[in-house]
């Protein structure tokens, strides 16, 4: 289920910032906020995939294939949140303050 939640949201965060990017009548105000709700969102999908590997690694015996598996999900929202990150500095040089 959490897997399923994590591919459902990228792809819409990643819109949004592709969007963002586009836009040129949007104050840096905006811009600002925009960019902290996306960034909010990969963390929290970060925070709750942590939540859902701990309970299954204490109290649910799984197969090491499936573990892995988490971790390598979990994994890849990093680069994500990266991503957020550096192209946030990047949009703020050309549009902010």
């Amino acid at each position: 289920m959490l897997l399923q939640l994590i591919a459902l949201t990228i792809p819409p965060a990643v819109v949004l910032i592709d969007q963002l990017r586009r836009s040129q009548n949007l104050e840096w105000t905006i811009r600002k906020l925009s960019f902290g709700l996306v960034f909010s969102c990969v963390t929290l999908l970060l925070g709750g995939a942590v939540a859902v590997l701990l309970y299954f690694l204490t109290a649910v015996s799984l197969p090491i294939t499936l573990i892995a598996g988490l971790l390598l999900v979990l994994l890849g929202l990093l680069p994500l949140g990266t991503f957020v990150l550096v192209l946030y500095r990047e949009h703020r040089k050309e549009h902010g303050p």
